[in-house]
């Protein structure tokens, strides 16, 4: 298992397990081949069955059953499964999340949340059958954060739209050239009112969009012929949040 950066998610759910009082709301009842009693196991003992070097085969098998069935039976947006089935799996992504943050110079922490996202949604497909494949499971997760990763080298962080927009050689004549005046939207972000692991929040925009921006802008301020710049539909992708956009107020 690589060693895990602190700061990022895959961290930040490490802490949250080394607190005995998670660490019991986790706790799993694994049943055995030879019809014994259930065994319960704590998280480390879970994890410890799975990678230490005693390990068996058929415990493996239904330590990650029972821990996924959990998981996917889970509807609580605080509870314990759903984080325990990604501690679980840590031993076995963290040397992806190092090989793509060393070789494509990605932030591990991007990784990491792509990473984790992936496994969640992965808990999702076939809610109403039985639990993916560990092996498939896992690589979707994988997969996803190279992609992420490949994507992520063809884009390149810009400001040349918000700058075109305070610039005063590009306001309208006879306007003020403050940007409280215009009619700009302003982006509001709640943090949840609860603990827990986190990650950042970033945005990111493709180049293509970028220019389409800048071309927004130049058309608006120097009230160009109307219809000359139309915005593209965005392309639909996997939802995993909700943003509240609102017009920011004018000062009196």
């Amino acid at each position: 298992m690589a060693p895990i950066a602190p700061g990022g998610l895959f961290a930040a759910v490490t802490r949250h397990f080394q607190n005995p009082r998670a660490a019991e709301e986790a706790r799993l009842s694994v049943s055995t081949e030879d019809g014994e009693a259930p065994v319960p196991l704590s998280p480390a003992e879970a994890r410890e069955a799975l990678y230490g070097p005693a390990a068996v085969p058929a415990l493996v098998s239904s330590i990650w059953q029972e821990a996924l069935g959990a998981a996917r039976a889970e509807t609580a947006p605080g509870g314990p499964w759903r984080l325990l089935v990604i501690w679980l799996a840590l031993p076995q992504l963290t040397g992806t999340v190092r090989r793509i943050s060393t070789r494509l110079g990605v932030d591990r922490s991007d990784v990491e949340s792509e990473m984790a996202l992936a496994l969640l949604e992965g808990l999702r497909s076939g809610e109403h059958g039985p639990p993916p494949p560990v092996r498939t499971w896992l690589g979707a997760a994988r997969s996803s954060a190279w992609r992420l990763a490949r994507a992520g080298l063809r884009e390149i962080p810009s400001t040349l739209a918000e700058d075109i927009a305070d610039d005063d050689r590009t306001a309208p004549d006879g306007s003020a050239a403050d940007p409280c005046e215009r009619e700009d939207f302003a982006l509001e972000v709640l943090r949840p009112e609860r603990s827990g692991p986190h990650a950042p929040l970033r945005f990111r925009i493709a180049s293509q969009q970028v220019r389409k921006e800048v071309l927004g802008k130049l058309t608006g301020h120097l009230e160009a012929r109307p219809g000359s710049y139309r915005v593209a539909p965005c392309d639909r992708k996997r939802q995993i949040g909700t943003l509240t956009l609102r017009r920011r107020a004018r000062q009196a």
